[in-house]
């Protein structure tokens, strides 16, 4: 209705607050809350945004089952925007900011992007294991793989909408930069390989994106790429725009040096953890005041102390 107003047509929203001052005069407190939602339903129903959504549906059901029910809600930022099953999986809810909703190109990216991922989800042969946690160590590896295996399905299902014509021209480079920051052990042409490979490829199901996860080796084996070392293993180098350290998660720019004794000290906390994933400064300069200031060091701990910082303790 504000849009309408914007552009000059002040009919709706007159008509709109017309009928609400109704609700308010006539209808009991107590029925007042399903009267507004039924003022609200016939409000949208005169826009051209409920037939626009529900030809976009349509269209995706050659390529997958979706439920038979569906609501929208509102989602109030970004991260909050996705689609979600019921528990009986009869019903589909989906949440979308307004700001979406009314962009005809999002919404539609949106819609398509996380309807493919309903479609899988309702596919016996996608396997989907709700249930198991990805990791079994620490919930810093937890984290991880969770992000990984969000990326991997996610560049899976852009490769579906681009070879359909349906994908925001961005988008592709946009999940290359979101893989390449969760496998950083890939060199450059290891990481195209891998890419291309997923993005065209036939889709994984949920059995092979948990191995997928796990690491990069374990990812080359399950796409029959060869695994090239890195040329630099120990550091990771910044990336463009920053990227989040894998321990605090936070995003940095200044990434530290691995030694081996850091190293050491890292994965007593931190099990899964390997050199090519970095980690900040931060995080580093923790771990080698830890080794500093520790109280009565044996002979054993001065030495990894001296290997944190790479000189010698007095």
């Amino acid at each position: 209705m504000e849009n309408r107003a914007l552009g000059g047509d002040l009919a709706l929203g007159q008509d709109f607050r017309k009928a609400a001052d109704a609700v308010y005069r006539a209808v009991p407190l107590p029925k007042r809350q399903a009267a507004f939602q039924g003022l609200y339903q016939k409000t949208l129903s005169s826009l051209l945004h409920p037939g626009r959504l529900k030809a976009l549906i349509a269209k995706m059901e050659p390529h997958g089952s979706l439920p038979a029910s569906c609501v929208f809600l509102r989602a109030f930022k970004g991260e909050e925007e996705g689609a979600q099953l019921s528990e009986g999986r009869g019903m589909l809810g989906i949440r979308i900011r307004t700001a979406t909703f009314l962009d005809e190109a999002a919404s539609a990216y949106l819609l398509r992007h996380e309807l493919t991922h309903i479609q899988d989800l309702l596919d016996p042969p996608f396997y989907h294991d709700p249930i198991s946690p990805l990791g079994q160590e620490t919930p810093f590896e937890e984290s991880l793989l969770r992000d990984r295996y969000r990326t991997l399905w996610d560049l899976t299902v852009d490769g579906r909408l681009e070879r359909r014509g349906q994908l925001p021209p961005e988008m592709r480079e946009r999940r290359a930069a979101e893989f390449r920051s969760l496998f950083p052990s890939l060199d450059e042409e290891n990481a195209a390989e891998v890419f291309g490979v997923l993005w065209s490829g036939p889709r994984p199901s949920d059995p092979e994106l948990r191995r997928m996860v796990k690491g990069a080796q374990e990812l080359c084996a399950c796409l029959g790429v060869p695994l090239r070392a890195p040329a630099h293993a120990s550091r990771l180098a910044p990336r463009p725009g920053g990227a989040p350290c894998p321990l605090c998660r936070f995003t940095t720019f200044e990434w530290s040096e691995v030694t081996p004794g850091l190293t050491q000290a890292v994965r007593a906390d931190y099990p899964a953890w390997t050199p090519s994933q970095g980690l900040c400064t931060q995080c580093a300069n923790r771990y080698l005041l830890g080794a500093l200031f520790a109280p009565a060091p044996r002979s054993d701990d001065r030495t990894l102390a001296a290997s944190l910082t790479g000189g010698s303790i007095r």
